[in-house]
C-alpha cells in the first residue's frame, strides 16, 4: 500500500507555532525533524478517527461478502402463520455494505460471482441503477446500498466486492499559486512556481489530477514526490495552476498542537509526573489523549472495523 501523504500542517505552520510570532529565517536546520514529527501527528490523527485520511487517495479497495453485514442470524418473534411465539432465529439479507473508509467518489464497482473471480458484473450508481452512496446529502460517503429495482447484486465469497475510487474525508482545494514553466518530465522532482510564499514542506499539492508532496523549497522551486496518494506522476504546461488541500480547521490545530507536544519533549524527556497537586504539570501523554479527544466528532462511527462482511 502506498504511503499516505497526507499532512494536515506544513513545516512553517509549525514553526511558526512553536516560535509564538513569525519564526526567524534562518531556522532551517530542524527540517528533517519537523517533517516526521508532523507526518507522525497526521498518522496518529488519521489512526484515532478511523475513516482514513482527511484528503483523497486514489485506490481500489476489496471486500468480503458472506459473513457479518450481508448475512445476519437476527432473533425474531415468531407469530401469526408459523403459530407460535417462540423466539427463533433465521438468516437476514442486507444490500447494505458498511465501508471501512470514507469514501468521497466511487469510479468503479465490481461485483465477483465467486471467490475465484471469473466472472463479474460492474456496478453503476444512481437511482434508475445499481447502487446508493450514503448518506445521500453530504459527503464522505460511508455505505454502498444495492438498488433494490437493481437486477445486479452481491455475491457471497472472499474479495467479491471492489471498489475503485478517491478515498478520503474532503477534496477541497485552493489555487495558491502557478506553475512557473512547463513540467515535461514524469520523473522531475524539482517544479518551479510563480510564488511560494504561501507554500511550506510537507504540504501535498494538486497540478492537474497529479498529487505531489513538497519536501523541500529553495526560492520559487519545489522539490516534489511525484504523483503520490494514488495519483499518476503527468506532464503539466506553464501556468498551470497550482492547488493546496484545506483540511478541516480543528484538524490542523490538532496537527500544531500534537507537533508542539512531540517537538518539546525531545528537549523536555517524557516524564509521567512533574511535582503533585495544583502544582503538578500535565503529563505529555495525557496532554496528547486530550489533544485527540477533541476530534471526537470526527471519528468514524458506522465504519466497519474490518474489511470481512
Amino acid at each position: 500500500m502506498a504511503v499516505d501523504r497526507h499532512t494536515y500542517a506544513s513545516a512553517d505552520d509549525v514553526r511558526d507555532y512553536l516560535a509564538g510570532t513569525t519564526y526567524s529565517s534562518g531556522w532551517t536546520s530542524d527540517g528533517l525533524t519537523l517533517r516526521r514529527v508532523l507526518e507522525s501527528s497526521s498518522r496518529r490523527i488519521d489512526i484515532y478517527c478511523g475513516g482514513g485520511t482527511f484528503g483523497p487517495k486514489t485506490e481500489t479497495r476489496s471486500f468480503d461478502i458472506g459473513t457479518g453485514t450481508l448475512i445476519q442470524s437476527p432473533q425474531y418473534l415468531s407469530v401469526g402463520g408459523y403459530g407460535t411465539n417462540d423466539i427463533a432465529t433465521t438468516n437476514a439479507y442486507t444490500g447494505n455494505i458498511p465501508l471501512d473508509a470514507w469514501l468521497l467518489s466511487a469510479t468503479t464497482v465490481t461485483s465477483y460471482k465467486q471467490t475465484a473471480r471469473t466472472e463479474s458484473e460492474t456496478l453503476t450508481e444512481g437511482s434508475s441503477n445499481d447502487y446508493f452512496l450514503i448518506p445521500y446529502n453530504r459527503s464522505p460517503k460511508t455505505i454502498l446500498k444495492l438498488n433494490q429495482d437493481t437486477a445486479k447484486g452481491f455475491y457471497t465469497g472472499q474479495q467479491t466486492l471492489t471498489i475503485a475510487g478517491s478515498w478520503g474525508y474532503t477534496s477541497d482545494t485552493e489555487q495558491i499559486t502557478d506553475l512557473n514553466g512547463a513540467v515535461s518530465s514524469t520523473t522531475a522532482t524539482t517544479v518551479a512556481v510563480t510564488s511560494a510564499t504561501n507554500l511550506g514542506p510537507v504540504q501535498t499539492i494538486l497540478v492537474g489530477s497529479e498529487q505531489m508532496y513538497i519536501t523541500s523549497i529553495s526560492s520559487n522551486n519545489l522539490t516534489v514526490e511525484r504523483g503520490v496518494n494514488g495519483t499518476t506522476a503527468a506532464t503539466h504546461s506553464d501556468e498551470d495552476g497550482v492547488n493546496i488541500y484545506l483540511y478541516p480547521t480543528i484538524i490542523v490545530q490538532a496537527c500544531l498542537d500534537l507537533a508542539k507536544v512531540t517537538f518539546r519533549d525531545r528537549d523536555l524527556g517524557v516524564t509521567q509526573t512533574i511535582g503533585s497537586g495544583e502544582q503538578g504539570i500535565t503529563r505529555s501523554s495525557q496532554e496528547a489523549v486530550d489533544i485527540l479527544k477533541t476530534l471526537d466528532g470526527y471519528r468514524s462511527v458506522g465504519l466497519s472495523d474490518s474489511v470481512n462482511f
